[in-house]
């Protein structure tokens, strides 16, 4: 990829459709667009062409500072790219300036994957990841919109979703909104949600047991009734029932 740096009209640059930052903070803005209105602009902005255009691949931020300012033109790398190159690179230069929240980099991984038809190991090498790290993130698009919201704000953490990754659907805004109203640290809300499964698992198990002691209870009477000289003794142990059904023959 072959690259310059130009000054670029303003007006000539258009954003860029593969953008992974879905959220931008006017105060952020505000305070990036004072910082360069004293310093100046410390990195260029990177572009590529688009007909008669510039379309944006990193850089929003400062670009929008410098409208905010009421520049007439930017300092720009122009970049000879493919989509999947620009969605690429935008992405690897906002996650290493750490300027995505968990959600927007969960979209853009999965956009890039889906785009390129690479795996997870392979985006993984492209980003500097563990194959692990891609896949927790990925999975944090399985929550419902209100918690994806919530990790977008700011609310709860990507640790905390994470957790909340591990409760079953039914409890999920039951537990959501203990964790948030009780302001929950991720350590507090690990171990919530840990004590919550266990009571679940073991109510689980403790009701199936009954099914089977149970079912095993109807099939003995019936013996007996069918004329069958039998007796059935249940010993309660601490992790299992043994349950002895003696016939005569």
């Amino acid at each position: 990829m072959k690259k310059e740096i130009v000054k670029i009209r303003l007006n000539k640059i258009i954003p860029n459709k593969n953008q992974p930052r879905l959220d931008f903070y006017d105060d952020s803005i505000k305070g990036l667009a004072e910082s360069i209105k004293q310093n100046g602009l410390l990195q260029p902005i990177t572009v590529r062409k688009a007909g008669d255009k510039f379309e944006l691949i990193a850089g929003e931020r400062r670009y929008r500072a410098c409208m905010l300012n009421g520049a007439k033109d930017i300092e720009a790398i122009i970049m000879e790219s493919t989509d999947e190159e620009s969605a690429n690179l935008a992405l690897i230069e906002n996650i290493q300036r750490e300027d995505l929240n968990a959600i927007e980099q969960a979209m853009a991984m999965k956009r890039i994957m889906a785009s390129e038809n690479i795996t997870q190991n392979e985006l993984a090498e492209r980003l500097g990841y563990r194959q692990s790290t891609v896949a927790n993130k990925l999975r944090l698009l399985k929550l419902p919109e209100y918690i994806k919201k919530a990790i977008s704000m700011g609310t709860i953490t990507e640790r905390h979703a994470r957790a909340l990754l591990n409760v079953p659907e039914d409890k999920l805004e039951e537990v959501y909104l203990t964790i948030t109203n009780r302001k929950y640290n991720v350590s507090k809300t690990e171990e919530y949600i840990k004590e919550l499964t266990e009571k679940r698992r073991n109510k689980g198990v403790s009701n199936n047991l009954k099914i089977g002691i149970n079912t095993i209870s109807e099939a003995y009477e019936l013996c007996r009734r069918s004329g069958i000289d039998a007796d059935m003794q249940v010993t309660d142990y601490e992790d299992t029932v043994k349950i002895v059904i003696r016939m005569k023959k």
